[in-house]
């Protein structure tokens, strides 16, 4: 093995030229250090992509507003946040329409202590999904809790509901 690397071309000539065993590490040292970098911003805390989107953020405070308005019986605000083509699948299976929602929602919900768990929230492009479990009491003491799965679509740069779906999940 040659102990320098590079070697004097032995036909008189002054160009360098590597050794036969030698491997130029040139080729490896910009992945190498591309990774580091990647594993080092990986292991910072507060990283850019931890933070919400400027869409997850708009999308997170429209589920909220949905079920403050479901709460308060806030039809202005539920027909803000439907789109005109809305349906909606109840529980029980029947099919509503906007129309139908916001007819529905002028009603005192039977629903106290209402809470909200696991909301997840997933986008794709201009769609987005977003669901949650809910549980709720009734005012006859009896439990519930139920599934719902929203699809939201952007049109003209605002986000409407354009399709929500409840699932009753049965006692265990």
């Amino acid at each position: 093995m040659v102990e320098n690397p590079l070697e004097i071309n032995g036909a008189g000539s002054k160009a360098l030229i590597p050794a036969p065993d030698w491997v130029n590490p040139a080729p490896m040292l910009r992945p190498a250090r591309t990774l580091f970098a990647l594993v080092l911003l990986a292991a910072l805390p507060g990283r850019a992509e931890d933070a919400a989107s400027p869409d997850e953020a708009a999308l997170r405070k429209m589920n909220a507003d949905y079920v403050r308005a479901f709460l308060a019986c806030d039809v202005e605000r539920f027909r803000s946040l439907l789109a005109d083509d809305f349906t909606g699948v109840l529980a029980n299976g029947r099919v509503i329409d906007k129309a139908e929602f916001l007819r529905e929602a002028k009603e005192p919900p039977d629903a106290k202590d209402l809470r909200l768990h696991g909301v997840i929230i997933r986008i794709y492009g201009d769609t987005a999904l977003v669901g949650a479990t809910v549980t709720y009491t009734r005012s006859g003491g009896a439990p519930v809790q139920t599934r719902y799965s929203t699809l939201y679509a952007r049109r003209a740069g605002r986000w409407a509901v354009v399709w929500v779906q409840w699932t009753r999940v049965a006692a265990t």
